[in-house]
């Protein structure tokens, strides 16, 4: 039986479609991040599997083709369809898309026979390790910092079926006052609190590359990205 998770609020899933269709993505980067460029092999290679990365709310982000070309398997889950197609036409590569009912959604998969590309279009929060399992990465760039606090623990324990010791996980984090967002910068130990016994947070780099006009928001004092690890609770 599928893990039984509430769905996205209908009313929040539209206002995220409606900004893709307005092409309204302000949060979006047009080269690859930096934590991907330099950190890339901490995804890659686990000691119970290696070469499969998940990336959660994925938008467009060019850093599927980038670590897809490392030749990794990527796995993404994105709620706008737009955003799902825009990818695969603007790096031409070819899909198909078939229907996935356990989420209620879509499947778009490269066909291209170079990458392997899994793009799911549907709900984060109907999605678990029933339908995809055996990542060795996480690559966490702009979705928990992007919740509600009310949907936060709906959020962790969806990745928390997906996690494994030794698993590579990647989170970005704005440094920003705390009544400020989205995007929510969330305190190291709510992160370790909230993700439960066996996580431990430490940063790995400040972000100096970042969207236009991103730390003119209000509050915002830079940007992190830390390195989430996971040990037998």
């Amino acid at each position: 039986m599928l893990l039984k998770i509430l769905e996205m609020d209908a009313e929040e899933m539209k206002g995220w479609m409606d900004m893709w269709e307005g092409k309204n993505f302000p949060w979006h980067l047009s080269f690859v991040h930096q934590a991907i460029d330099k950190h890339a092999q901490i995804l890659m290679t686990s000691p119970q599997a290696k070469n499969k990365i998940f990336v959660p709310l994925c938008g467009k982000t060019v850093d599927i083709k980038f670590l897809a070309d490392l030749g990794n398997e990527v796995v993404g889950v994105e709620v706008s369809e737009i955003a799902v197609k825009d990818f695969f036409k603007e790096h031409n590569i070819d899909y198909t898309s078939e229907d996935v009912p356990a989420v209620k959604g879509k499947l778009f998969r490269s066909n291209d026979h170079k990458h392997k590309i899994k793009l799911y279009c549907c709900d984060l929060f109907l999605f678990s390790s029933e339908i995809e399992s055996g990542f060795s990465g996480i690559w966490d760039r702009g979705s928990y910092q992007a919740m509600l606090i009310s949907d936060r623990e709906r959020y962790t324990r969806v990745m928390k079926t997906l996690v494994h010791p030794g698993i590579g996980y990647l989170m970005e984090m704005p440094d920003r006052d705390l009544d400020k967002g989205p995007p929510y910068c969330v305190p190291v130990d709510v992160v370790e609190k909230e993700f439960g016994p066996g996580c431990s947070v430490v940063k790995l780099m400040e972000v100096t590359k970042n969207p236009p006009d991103f730390l003119t928001l209000p509050g915002m004092k830079g940007v992190n990205v830390f390195r989430l690890s996971f040990q037998e609770s």
